[in-house]
């Protein structure tokens, strides 16, 4: 098997994941942020994909054999998150392209 079918590998994505789902339903509107995080990392974790903004996972160099892995993750991790913050804080993070900076 292929490292990237493998869905214990943080750089899998499951063919049904995609930018527009939403891993939480609570909205971040700056007075809830310990109970978002919560759950934003629970989600996280169960795609497997919490490395991605703890750091464990920086971004590769654009030759390296992984990048287009990284970048594919990253930018659904982006998404995942902006989509559940409410929009005022979102318009704040729309130039942010690295999942970790978010």
């Amino acid at each position: 098997m292929h490292p990237l079918q493998n869905p214990a590998n943080p750089y899998y994505l499951h063919p049904d994941e995609n930018p527009g789902m939403v891993l939480v339903t609570l909205s971040l509107d700056g007075s809830n942020y310990h109970t978002w995080s919560r759950g934003m990392k629970r989600a996280l974790l169960s795609k497997n994909k919490i490395k991605f903004i703890n750091g464990e996972i920086q971004e590769l160099p654009t030759n390296g054999a992984l990048h287009n892995a990284w970048e594919r993750c990253n930018m659904m991790v982006i998404p995942w998150i902006t989509r559940t913050l409410n929009p005022q804080i979102a318009y704040s993070t729309i130039y942010m392209d690295n999942a970790i900076k978010l």
